[in-house]
Order: structure tokens, then sequence, then C-alpha cells
């Protein structure tokens, strides 16, 4: 998530810059709902993390459950919310017809992007296990914390194809869609990827929380709300893209000398 909303959308804005685009325009009236949607998800998290940090039980063992039955309530209802956001964008609100200039024709019939996502989709799962797995013996060897690896390194690598998919059609002046990239991909990993990771825990019996402590979550709400504050006049421009670069490189230099 830090990384769409800080790294990406900061890299977008810049290169629309470099497109030759001056300022450019959004849909911000669309771009609030989605920052709105992450607010209500950070809130989601943050209840539970302040919950664990406060609350007094009598033994561990009742509070780690009860932090732990919050989480679940918590992410049910994110589930819920964003289901509500595809009704709100697919059925109420959904968008106007596309102009003649940016349709495109399919390049893969319906059968074959099937067939292509499932086994995307297989790789994906086989790799990212790898990858995963690979974290604690790298921390060992390179002396680099798993915080940084975690926040910081793991989401450039996996999301890297989305990323730069999001720069190239911002250089295009194509805003609108590199503003649903990064943004949007950020709503749906608080609201649907986050969530439904909780839920399966539960349901697997392994313990998951949306309990983070006071710098994670500090870090994301005051990223959400920086975000906000600059997407909400539809407007961007190269300055504010370095505001969010430089808020990125300074949560990962302070993971890298900070244990969290």
């Amino acid at each position: 998530m830090l990384s769409n909303l800080l790294l990406v959308l900061g890299m977008c804005f810049v290169s629309g810059h470099f497109g030759g685009a001056k300022e450019s325009e959004f849909n911000g009236a669309g771009a609030s709902i989605n920052m709105s949607l992450l607010f209500v998800s950070s809130f989601a998290m943050l209840v539970p993390s302040y919950y664990q940090t406060t609350a007094i039980h009598d033994t561990a063992i009742e509070h780690a459950a009860a932090v732990l039955s919050l989480s679940h309530i918590s992410a049910i209802f994110l589930v819920l919310m964003y289901v509500q956001l595809m009704f709100f964008q697919l059925y109420t609100h959904k968008a106007e017809e596309v102009t003649k200039e940016s349709e495109e024709e399919p390049e893969l019939s319906l059968g074959s992007s099937i067939i292509v996502l499932c086994v995307a989709t297989v790789a994906v799962a086989f790799f990212s296990e790898f990858l995963v797995s690979s974290v604690e013996a790298v921390t060992e060897t390179s002396g680099i914390p798993q915080s940084f690896i975690g926040i910081i390194l793991l989401p450039i690598v996996g999301n890297a194809v989305e990323h730069v998919t999001a720069v190239k059609v911002a250089f295009k002046n194509n805003m609108e869609l590199a503003m649903g990239v990064a943004v949007g991909s950020a709503t749906q990993i608080s609201l649907f990827v986050v969530p439904v990771c909780v839920i399966a825990g539960w349901i697997m019996n392994q313990p998951m929380t949306l309990a983070f402590n006071t710098f994670e979550a500090l870090t994301y709400i005051f990223a959400t709300l920086i975000v906000y504050v600059i997407v909400a006049d539809g407007k961007s421009n190269w300055l504010e893209g370095s505001m969010l670069l430089t808020l990125y490189a300074l949560v990962g230099l302070s993971l890298l000398e900070i244990t969290i």
C-alpha cells in the first residue's frame, strides 16, 4: 500500500511532467472516493492496533484472543466495504462510455485470457512463496532489517510490472489511468487483500491480526492523509510527485535504522 501511495504515485506525477504536461488532470471526485476508503481501512486497522497497545487483560492469551477477534470483525467489514465499492463502480455509478481515442481492441480472446490468467496466478504463487521464504536468509547474510525488506523491497519487486505500467501511461499524460493503477491498487489491497488474508488465517486456524505497531500505523495514516490533500483538487505536478518520493525515501531510511 505504501509503495503505491508514495512511490508509484510520486513517480507518475513526475513522469507526467517529463511527458510534456506542465500540470496533469484527473477525476478528483473518483480519487477522493478511493482515498476516503483508504481512511476507512486505516481506521479499521488502527482500532486493533490501539487496542493491542492499551487494553489490559488478566492473561496474555486473553489479550491476544481479544485482539484477534477484533481483527476478524474489522476484516469482515472491510471486505463488505469492498463489495459495496465494486457495486458502486460497476452498477450505480458506472463510468461513461469511453471515447474512440481510448478504445483498444483486445489482443486475446476471453478463453485465452482466462488460461493466461490461471497460469500466471500459479506462477506468481510459486515464486512468491520462494521469495518470502528467502527473506530470513537474506536478512541474516546481508544485515538488512526484515521490516525494510517487507515494507520497501518486496512491494517494489512484487508489483514491478504494475508500477512500470502506471509510470508509462502517466508519461503519455493519461493520469486518470495512472491514478487508477496506483491508488486503485492500494484501495484493493487495504479493503480486500489484507482482510481476506486475515479471514483465511481464521479459517485455517493460523492467527493473523490487523494490529500493527505504532510506526507502521502512523506511517500509513499520514501517507493516506498527505495523498488525499494532494489529489483532492484533481490536478498534479512534478513538485507534488517529488514530495511523495521524498516521504517514501524518509520511510525507507527510517526502516533501515529502527527495529519494528
